[in-house]
């Protein structure tokens, strides 16, 4: 028997390498993708509220229509405090996808980069880096690297263009003395096991250190 989950997404870009990874590594997730892309501009524009309330939407129809488990929120832009806002409107449990990915980072040493497309991406990522922290008694210096010519690509569909950018960003990263590189947003996926080669520094991807938490989920 499969466990229904839902994926909610602002970016279609998302998709694809969730899903790549889910089919093969979970087979026993049935997984339903809610997209609404249109929450990207609504967290630009600082529409907070607006984002919050359309997420929790988001989870009523993943609760209310196809009778998930658990749900799973893959935009790393989406802040901590959105997201356990609208999964307390909810009796689902509810994984940020990035949530266990920081708790990993952590544990690799003091200064950790954070490789990042989408610039609204930074500030939720960083929080939940230092609430990471914080959980494990460590302190954390934190050093953003930002390529939004990147995304640009992405969306453009110029995968090439989008991955040779994000590699220029790891190895900058790894040139800085880090102990730890996050790739930020999901859809930097695509180049993990190419940036896990240019460096022996560890570099973490939320893609797969989400698998086990949302296994948990479902367990219990």
């Amino acid at each position: 028997m499969k466990h229904p989950i839902a994926f909610l997404h602002t970016s279609p870009a998302a998709i694809p390498p969730l899903m790549r990874f889910f089919d093969e590594a979970a087979p026993e997730f049935e997984i339903t993708n809610l997209l609404d892309d249109g929450l990207l501009r609504m967290l630009s524009a600082g529409r907070f509220d607006d984002a919050g309330a359309r997420l929790r939407e988001m989870l009523d129809t993943a609760q209310s229509y196809y009778g998930v488990r658990a749900a799973m929120i893959t935009c790393s832009s989406i802040s901590t405090k959105m997201a356990r806002d609208a999964a307390a409107g909810t009796s689902i449990p509810v994984l940020k996808i990035d949530e266990p990915m920081a708790r990993a980072a952590v544990q690799s040493g003091r200064r950790i980069g954070i490789c990042a497309t989408f610039r609204p991406t930074v500030v939720p990522t960083s929080s939940l880096l230092q609430e990471a922290a914080r959980a494990a008694g460590r302190d954390v210096e934190l050093i953003p690297e930002i390529m939004e010519s990147a995304y640009d690509a992405l969306l453009a569909g110029r995968f090439e263009e989008h991955d040779r950018i994000l590699l220029a960003g790891v190895d900058s990263l790894a040139s800085r003395n880090v102990d730890a590189i996050v790739l930020a947003q999901v859809s930097m996926a695509r180049v993990l096991s190419q940036a896990a080669a240019r460096t022996s520094i560890p570099v973490f991807s939320s893609l797969n250190t989400s698998l086990e938490a949302l296994r948990q989920l479902v367990r219990d």
